[in-house]
């Protein structure tokens, strides 16, 4: 079995990335109370994890940054679909096997967990612009039904989709969705 021992580079590396943690709960710290002061929390982490990756060796194994654009643009382009991973590794000129493995490198996840997460950004972002119903929301999001949103939308936030549409709701009643074609007179959703 090989042992990896860390070098300095990795010893100066997690110090940098304990910084980088201390200004951003400073910034948190400070946010209510002086903004300016959380400002400079923030601008200096930006400066310093630029720093971390202009100094980071390249991943070796993942994939080119054309074809992370390539992935990434397809992805969204085809949310309401279905996405299979051999029709986008063809996209990148890959064989599925290294495409997976490739993608998991530069991505740190795999490509169905990386699709499903897109979707539910995606299905928060309708859910908090515009009043359609849930199983419309689930559709335009490329899963087969309301059911289906809900489970993997309470698997990924620990909540159903309709009780974080209210709780956001509740908390930012500023943001008024607007009314879609399943919306009543109201602006409510029906009942889905």
């Amino acid at each position: 079995m090989l042992t990896v021992i860390p070098g300095p580079a990795a010893a100066a590396c997690a110090r940098r990335r304990d910084e980088i943690t201390t200004l951003l709960r400073s910034a948190l710290a400070l946010l209510d109370n002086d903004s300016g002061a959380a400002a400079t929390c923030l601008q200096r982490a930006a400066d310093m994890l630029r720093d971390l990756a202009v100094d980071a060796p390249p991943l070796t194994g993942g994939l080119v940054p054309w074809q992370v654009r390539r992935v990434e643009t397809y992805i969204h382009d085809h949310l309401a679909a279905p996405i299979r991973i051999r029709d986008v590794a063809v996209l990148v000129r890959l064989s599925t096997s290294y495409f997976s493995r490739a993608f998991r490198i530069t991505f740190g996840v795999p490509f169905t967990q990386y699709v499903i997460h897109q979707r539910m950004e995606q299905a928060k972002h309708l859910m908090t612009t515009t009043a359609e119903p849930l199983s419309h929301i689930a559709l335009t999001c490329g899963l087969a039904d309301q059911a289906h949103l809900t489970r993997l939308f309470r698997q990924t936030m620990g909540v159903t989709p309709a009780a974080w549409r209210r709780c956001v709701r509740q908390e930012h009643p500023e943001q008024r969705p607007h009314s879609g074609a399943g919306a009543t007179a109201a602006g409510e959703p029906q009942a889905a």
